[in-house]
């Protein structure tokens, strides 16, 4: 009997369901996509809720069968899983610590930090414990983030069968069954509604089984109203055609009579579907509120309804069905596992110009590939064809064919030797337990256990992480002297935004608005992308030798800001710098109206915050209305995230509306230069911070 795979789990059915083929593969390549480049495909992580809603399917298809045939064992179930999962995963570890260490070694200490949890099956609730999102994983996320959708789906493994046991033997109707299967769904989705918040950090409804149990379920819910009893062939439409079947009817359109029947409505039913969720994953903001309420739950059914009406034999089957699409489909647990930190080395965040057409095709080429030997070689089992579409190997998938490996097992364990025979019996149940796995499967499981205690060992692995970044980038060994000599030898870079690149920063409409009015151009000027008009350096003594001015200046920043404070705090002594990891525009907004009404009075004021969210026009405003006239910079963000583009943009609008506002272009600059920032590209190295203080030190004095 054929084994059907969907994200890795296997289940017994008497004949493939082919519309599951193209689930998958239109999964896959959403998740894919979305991972590539949110802003071309924003609503790709959909292709989540469509694993699940398979995954619920198969798994309580698989379970219903068991259970009307007396077969159902728990702790066989739970091997089966846990064989299924588990070599995939411990190789995903391995194959990403090596990956991570010889390309993006900034990224070890996170793979170390989730390996463990990713490796025993709960990162999703680690995730959600140090509060790390999901959808603002920006700078340098973790390569094993994707594995909290293998936890989860373990959990729900382990929890579910014993739930569904009740529910079993408690309601003896399909109908009874699927309803209260359909009331835990609404309770999962209820609990997504009040845990939401808007505007708050979304990953304890994102990764947790609770709230997302939804989307299983309505899979799970499906499965029990479309099973027939043991005794019939387990084909949900081999007996008794559901009347819809025998539906006909004849429509008259410009004077031509067209027949219509059930069968043609379901397809088109199943092709609408289809154009919801490309539309959708083109279309859909992650961000959007109404995803938490409800949002999920109804595209969940809308992918249940797909299942059913592929589930009938037309031409929205065969399509589904298709070579490619079953292709892609039998693959999407490998694709699944080997993309996301393939993407995330071959698309780091110090890039500044973005690739062409042809590198994203590239990349996907090589998640393929990848991906195909990753399913080779770990996942699939003994005897799976090279295609899906294949004749299936039955003599390598004998499990009663005894392995080389439990051969030798029972050898040593006929030893008179007490040690040999204990090593032989264990290692005659691991070669039973891994008999139906391929020997790469095997190496992965030793080789992903292996990293993970490696990865344990109490070693200073930041410094291991360092060193090996500095073979890579020896810049990233500067000396803050050395980083001035270095600088010194560059061409100064104009104060102006690229026209390409990663630069958000909008073009000067006037570069005169550079220095403020009634100034003698032939002498010494400041320079900036824009200078406030009211800015009067003979205010304040500037030292150009030593870098040394005593402006009384407030800067306002986040974690960009605090990382450089301490030069900064050397090059300018009567400065108030105030910065702060994950800090938001609103928290400085409320800052600076602190600092001023308990009697701060600066002469320039510098407000260096948009890269950790989107910057308002209004919030812009108010910190304009704060500074009370005084002269204020912006200070444009510069990180590897969409909301840059609006912030940057918003500085500019605001700063070309009122002359006591200007502009530092860090962006443009860093973007220039991406040798100035850390492999998170967004905070400034030695080289850098030396960098931005003399952007910063010549927008505040007069310089040639």
């Amino acid at each position: 009997m054929p084994r059907i795979v969907v994200s890795g789990v296997p289940t017994t059915a008497s004949r493939h369901i082919a519309v599951l083929d193209g689930m998958r593969a239109l999964a896959i390549i959403g998740v894919i996509g979305y991972h590539t480049r949110p802003s071309l495909l924003p609503g790709g992580f959909l292709g989540v809720t469509l694993f699940f809603v398979v995954s619920g399917f198969l798994l309580t298809r698989s379970m219903v069968n068991l259970f009307e045939r007396l077969r159902f064992s728990y702790p066989h179930f739970l091997r089966g899983r846990v064989r299924r999962l588990w070599p995939s995963v411990l190789a995903t570890i391995a194959g990403t610590a090596i990956l991570v260490y010889c390309m993006a070694p900034s990224l070890l200490p996170k793979v170390r930090g989730d390996a463990l949890p990713s490796a025993l099956f709960y990162s999703n609730w680690s995730f959600i414990f140090r509060k790390l999102s999901y959808f603002q994983a920006a700078g340098l996320p973790s390569p094993l983030t994707h594995l909290w959708f293998t936890s989860l789906i373990m959990q729900f493994y382990v929890l579910w069968p014993l739930l569904f046991v009740l529910i079993f033997q408690l309601c003896r109707s399909r109908a009874a069954r699927a309803a209260v299967i359909g009331a835990l769904a609404l309770a999962s989705s209820l609990e997504m509604l009040l845990l939401y918040t808007p505007g708050q950090d979304t990953s304890r409804i994102y990764y947790g089984l609770d709230t997302r149990a939804a989307e299983l379920l309505v899979g799970a819910a499906l499965a029990v109203l479309l099973h027939r009893h043991a005794g019939r062939q387990d084909d949900e439409f081999a007996h008794d055609p559901p009347r819809w079947q025998f539906f006909s009817h004849t429509v008259h359109v410009h004077g031509r009579a067209l027949r219509v029947t059930g069968t043609q409505l379901v397809n088109a039913l199943g092709f609408a579907l289809l154009v919801v969720f490309c539309v959708c994953f083109v279309t859909v903001d992650p961000q959007s509120a109404w995803l938490y309420r409800g949002g999920y739950l109804l595209f969940a059914l809308l992918a249940a309804a797909m299942i059913w009406a592929g589930m009938h034999s037309g031409v929205f089957m065969r399509a589904m069905g298709a070579k490619l699409c079953s292709y892609i489909g039998s693959r999407s647990f490998s694709l699944y596992l080997v993309h996301y930190p393939l993407l995330i080395v071959l698309n780091p965040a110090t890039r500044t110009t973005p690739l062409p057409w042809w590198g994203y095709l590239g990349q996907f080429a090589l998640i393929v590939a990848l991906g195909e030997v990753f399913f080779q070689l770990i996942e699939a089992m003994r005897g799976t064809p090279w295609l899906p579409w294949l004749t299936r190997a039955e003599h390598d998938a004998d499990p009663a064919r005894e392995t080389a490996g439990a051969r030798l097992g029972r050898r040593l364990a006929a030893s008179g030797n007490i040690a040999v025979r204990m090593l032989g019996t264990a290692g005659g149940r691991f070669a039973t337990l891994t008999a139906r796995l391929r020997p790469g499967a095997v190496v992965g499981i030793v080789a992903g256990a292996l990293a993970v205690v490696v990865l344990l060992l109490p070693l200073n692995w930041q410094t291991i992480a360092h060193a090996r970044a500095v073979q890579l980038r020896p810049e990233l060994a500067l000396t803050a002297e050395q980083a001035r000599k270095q600088l010194a030898t560059q061409t100064p870079q104009p104060q102006q935004s690229p026209k390409s690149g990663r630069s958000d920063s909008a073009q000067p409409k006037n570069t005169d608005a550079a220095q403020p009015k009634g100034t003698d151009t032939t002498q010494p000027q400041v320079s900036a992308l824009k200078v406030p008009n009211n800015l009067d350096p003979s205010r304040w003594q500037c030292d150009a030798a030593a870098q040394q001015c005593s402006v009384r200046m407030l800067m306002i920043g986040d974690s960009v800001t605090a990382g450089v404070a301490q030069t900064l705090q050397q090059h300018f002594p009567q400065a108030h710098i105030d910065g702060a990891v994950s800090r938001q525009f609103a928290t400085g907004e409320d800052l600076l109206a602190q600092f001023l009404s308990s009697g701060e009075d600066p002469q320039v004021i510098v407000f260096a915050l948009g890269t950790n969210g989107a910057a308002t026009r209004e919030q812009a405003e108010h910190v304009v209305q704060l500074a009370a006239g005084r002269p204020l910079y912006f200070v444009t963000a510069l990180a590897p995230v969409d909301w840059t583009a609006a912030s940057n943009a918003t500085f500019q609008e605001v700063a070309a509306a009122h002359p006591n506002v200007g502009i530092i272009d860090w962006s443009a600059l860093a973007t220039a230069h991406p040798e100035y920032l850390y492999d998170d590209g967004t905070h400034p190295n030695e080289l850098g911070t030396q960098a931005y203080e003399q952007q910063l030190y010549n927008a505040l004095c007069p310089h040639d």
